[in-house]
C-alpha cells in the first residue's frame, strides 16, 4: 500500500543534502538554554524557508531555571565564551590541557566564571570509592581535584560547595562495552554537565573533562611527583607541587529556550502527524541529533517539492514537525498547546540516525515501538516499511532480499529520548523511534560529520517521509490495511511470546540441577524446586498471554484514530471487532497449547508440579492493594522532575537501586501505568507481565519520594 510512495520519496530524498544541514547545525555548541542553541535554531528556520516551506514558526519559552512545564524545569540561560585549563608541571613547564574553542566538550557545561585573571591550584587526585564520610575529611580547599567518580552532583555538592575545592578535573569514560572502554577509546572528552533544579543555585561549581589519555598522564604526573616530594622531605628540601590555572568566561541569566516548528498542511484541518527530533547537545553533535533535525528538514523539503509538482496529492492531514531541546522543548511545547495534542494521530521520533555502519563498529538501526501502556497502530506500519526498505538487494537466483545495512526490527521501548513524553498515556500521541544503537562516539567531542552516512541517511530520511505522508494522506483502503497488519503481527506476537515464555521456562528447568533458581521473597533468598518451577509458569502462563492479548486489543482499537466520518468508523469498527475475536480465539489457543508442552516435557522428564508455599502478605502488599496512585503532573515523571531532590535522598534512591539490583525497569514501567484508576497493587501486575519481574516494596519505597516532592499522591481504594 505504501510502496509506490516509498519509491517515488526516495528519488526526491537528498541524503547528501541532508549531511550538508547536519554540517552546518554541528557548527554550533547546542546546550539547552544559550545563545548556541538559539543560533542552531535560526540557522534552521532560515534553511527551511529556503525550501518555501509553508510555515516555519521559531516559538520562544522563558528560560529562568524556576520556570517549568508540565513538571519540566527550563534550565536558566547559561553563555559561554572562552575556557582554557592550563596545566603547570613541577618543573615549571607550563601546557594547555583544554581549550575550549579548540573542543567544546573540554569544559564542564553550565561550569561557573572565573575571576577575569582566573584562579591557579594545586592538583590532586581524589581516591576513587570514597564515602561521604572519608571524602569530608579530606582538605580539598583551593585544590583543583581530578577524578572519575560517576556521580558528579556529589562532587559538586560535597568537595566544591562545602569543602571548597578549586573545581573538577573530571576524565570519565562512560563505557558501552565492548565498542568503548577506557582502553580502547582514549581520545574522546565525555559530553559532562552540571544539572540544576528550581532553586537559584546556578554556577556554583566549574570543572574541566580530559580524555583517558590526557588523565592517565596527568595521574602519572602526580604521582610520580609524590615519590620525588618523599625523597626531597628527606633532605629538607621544599617539595613541589602540580598546579593548574584556570580561566572560564560564562554567565547565567534569565533567557529563553527555543523550539523550530515547521508544517505541511493537509486538505482537512482536525488531524495531523507529527515528527520530531531533539536539536541540543555540544558541539559537534553530528549524530547526536543534528543527524535528526538535518533528516527531518530534508524530509520537510522532499514532501514540500513533491506536493508542489503534483507528483504526491496535498495530503488529507497536515504534518507537523518539531526541533527541540531534549524533553525540555517537548514538555514546553505539548504543555503550551494542550488543546492540540487530540489532532495528532501518529508521531515519529528521530534521535540520532544516520550514523556510518562501517566507522567504530556496533551500530544498528534500531526501530523502538510505543510502551505497553500505549499499545499503537503505528509500531507495525513502521516496522512494516523497515521490511519493506531491507529487501535491498537479492539472492543469485532472485527468489529473496535481504538488507546490506544492521537493523533491529520492532523493538520494545527503552526510552531516553523525546518518544516517550509523546507516547505517555496521558499524551496519547503513538510515537515510534528510529536510533542507531549502540554508539562508540555517543556523548563525546568525537561525534563528528565523517562519522556520518549519505546512505543511511537516505534510508531512514525516505522511511521517515514515507511513514509521515502515508499516515497523512490514509483513506479506507490504507485503514483497513493497517488493521490487517496489526492483526496479523499481533497473532505472531502472542505466539513468539509463548515460544519465547517455554523457551525460558526450560532454560531454567534446566540450571536447576546445577545452580538452585533464586527469588526474593520478603528480601529472603528462597530456592525453586523443578516441581515449584513448573507450578509457578503454569500459573503465570495464562495472564501473561492474556496481558499481550489485551496489548493487541488496544493496538487495534488505536487504528480508529485514522477515521474521521461515520462510515469509515462503522466499516473500521465491524472489521475490529471480529479481529479482536480472532486474537482472542488465537491467544487462548496458544496458552492450551504451551500447556500441554510443558506437561508433555517435565512428564518426560519424571517432574510433577508442587505448589509454592504461601508467601504471608506484610504491609507493602496491604498498602499496594488498597492504595491507589495518582500522578499530579501530566507526562511522564522523568529524572528532569527530580532536579530539586535533595543530596540526601538522592543517596537513598541509590540505596534502594543497590538493595533491588535490576528493579529500576519496573520503575519506569510503573510510572507508564499511573492512570489514577489502579491501585499499585494492579499496576504491579501489568509491569510483572510487562518486563517480566517486579518487586512492591521497591515500587512502595520509590513511589514514597515522588509524594514527598510533589510529583503523585495516594488515595484509598473505595471499598
Amino acid at each position: 500500500m505504501f510502496k509506490k510512495i516509498y519509491d517515488l520519496i526516495s528519488k526526491e530524498f537528498s541524503g547528501k543534502n541532508t549531511k550538508e544541514v547536519i554540517g552546518g547545525i554541528a557548527n554550533f555548541h547546542r546546550i539547552q538554554s544559550s545563545p548556541g542553541f538559539r543560533e542552531a535554531a535560526s540557522f534552521c528556520h532560515k534553511q527551511l524557508e529556503s525550501y518555501d516551506i509553508h510555515l516555519v514558526k521559531t516559538h520562544s519559552y522563558p528560560a529562568t531555571g524556576s520556570n517549568s512545564y508540565w513538571g519540566c524545569p527550563v534550565p536558566k540561560e547559561w553563555a559561554i565564551k572562552s575556557a582554557t585549563l592550563e596545566l603547570i608541571e613541577p618543573n615549571g613547564t607550563k601546557r594547555y590541557l583544554c581549550r575550549y574553542f579548540e573542543n567544546p566538550c573540554s569544559v564542564i557545561q553550565r561550569s561557573k566564571a572565573t575571576p577575569s585573571e582566573g584562579i591557579t591550584g594545586e592538583v590532586i587526585i581524589l581516591p576513587n570509592g570514597m564515602k561521604d564520610e572519608d571524602l569530608e575529611k579530606l582538605d580539598l580547599k583551593d585544590k583543583f581535584i581530578l577524578t572519575d567518580d560517576p556521580d558528579l552532583k556529589r562532587l559538586r555538592l560535597i568537595a566544591v560547595n562545602k569543602l571548597g575545592a578549586a573545581g573538577i578535573i573530571y576524565d570519565l569514560v562512560s563505557e558501552l562495552k565492548p565498542f568503548r572502554t577506557r582502553a580502547n577509546f582514549p581520545t574522546a572528552r565525555r559530553y559532562t554537565s552540571f544539572w540544576y533544579g528550581t532553586k537559584g543555585d546556578e554556577g556554583d561549581a566549574l570543572g574541566f573533562v580530559l580524555s583517558a589519555e590526557q588523565g592517565d598522564d596527568l595521574r602519572k604526573i602526580i604521582k610520580d611527583n609524590e615519590k620525588e616530594n618523599e625523597k626531597l622531605k628527606k633532605e629538607g628540601k621544599p617539595i613541589k607541587q602540580v598546579m593548574a590555572h584556570a580561566k572560564i568566561e560564562s554567565s547565567f541569566y534569565d533567557g529563553e529556550m527555543e523550539v523550530v516548528e515547521f508544517f505541511i498542511p493537509g486538505k482537512e484541518k482536525g488531524q495531523e502527524v507529527i515528527a520530531v527530533a531533539h536539536l541540543c547537545h555540544p558541539k559537534p553533535g553530528a549524530i547526536d541529533n543534528a543527524s535528526g533535525c538535518g533528516t527531518l528538514i530534508e524530509v520537510a523539503r522532499a514532501l514540500n517539492d513533491l506536493i508542489a509538482s503534483g507528483e504526491l496529492k496535498q495530503p488529507k492531514r497536515g504534518i507537523r514537525f518539531l526541533l527541540m531541546a531534549e524533553f525540555t522543548g517537548t514538555y514546553c511545547y505539548l504543555a503550551s498547546n494542550e488543546k492540540k495534542i487530540p489532532e495528532f494521530i501518529a508521531g515519529i521520533n528521530l534521535d540520532m540516525v544516520g550514523a556510518d555502519q562501517t566507522i567504530g563498529g556496533g551500530r544498528t538501526l534500531v526501530m523502538e515501538r510505543t510502551h505497553n501502556a500505549l499499545p499503537s497502530y503505528v509500531n507495525d506500519v513502521l516496522s512494516a516499511m523497515l521490511s519493506e526498505a531491507s529487501k535491498e538487494v537479492t539472492n543469485f537466483q532472485g527468489t529473496g532480499g535481504y538488507a546490506t545495512f544492521k537493523f533491529a526490527n520492532d523493538q520494545p521501548l527503552s526510552g531516553g529520548s523525546d518518544h516517550v513524553v509523546l507516547g505517555h498515556p496521558d499524551v496519547g500521541i503513538g510515537t515510534p523511534m528510529f536510533i542507531q544503537w549502540p554508539d562508540r562516539y555517543y556523548h563525546t567531542g568525537e561525534d563528528t560529520i565523517e562519522k556520518v552516512s549519505v546512505d543511511i541517511l537516505h534510508l531512514v530520511g525516505s522511511l521517515t517521509a514515507t511513514y509521515c505522508y502515508y499516515l497523512a494522506n490514509a483513506e479506507l483502503p490504507d485503514i483497513l490495511w493497517v488493521a490487517r497488519e496489526v492483526d496479523v503481527k499481533g497473532k505472531g506476537r502472542i505466539t513468539n511470546l509463548c515460544k519465547d515464555l517455554l523457551n525460558n521456562f526450560l532454560i531454567k528447568l534446566e540450571s536447576i540441577g546445577e545452580t538452585p533458581e533464586k527469588k526474593k521473597e520478603n528480601d529472603k533468598p528462597m530456592a525453586l524446586t523443578k516441581e515449584q518451577l513448573v507450578y509457578q509458569f503454569l500459573k503465570k502462563i495464562e495472564s501473561q498471554i492474556l496481558f499481550r492479548r489485551d496489548r493487541e486489543h488496544q493496538a487495534l482499537d488505536s487504528v480508529v484514530l485514522l477515521t474521521k466520518n461515520k462510515e469509515e468508523k462503522e466499516v473500521l469498527m465491524n472489521l475490529l471487532n471480529e479481529m479482536k475475536e480472532g486474537i482472542t480465539t488465537h491467544a487462548l489457543a496458544e496458552i492450551n497449547d504451551t500447556k500441554v508442552a510443558v506437561k508433555q516435557i517435565t512428564e518426560s522428564m519424571n517432574i510433577k508440579k508442587e505448589s509454592l508455599p504461601k508467601r504471608k502478605k506484610d504491609k507493602y502488599d496491604i498498602f499496594a492493594k488498597k492504595m491507589i496512585p495518582i500522578k499530579l503532573i501530566k507526562g511522564p515523571i522523568s529524572g528532569l522532575s527530580l532536579m530539586d531532590v535533595s543530596y540526601t535522598d538522592d543517596k537513598q534512591m541509590k540505596k534502594l537501586n543497590e538493595k533491588y539490583k535490576g528493579m529500576s525497569p519496573t520503575l519506569s514501567s510503573a510510572l507508564f501505568w499511573l492512570d489514577g484508576k489502579l491501585t499499585l497493587s494492579e499496576i504491579a501486575k501489568l509491569v510483572e507481565h510487562d518486563v517480566g519481574k517486579v518487586s512492591i516494596p521497591y515500587l512502595v519505597k520509590y513511589l514514597e519520594f515522588y509524594k514527598e516532592y510533589g510529583l503523585i499522591d495516594f488515595k484509598e481504594k473505595e471499598k
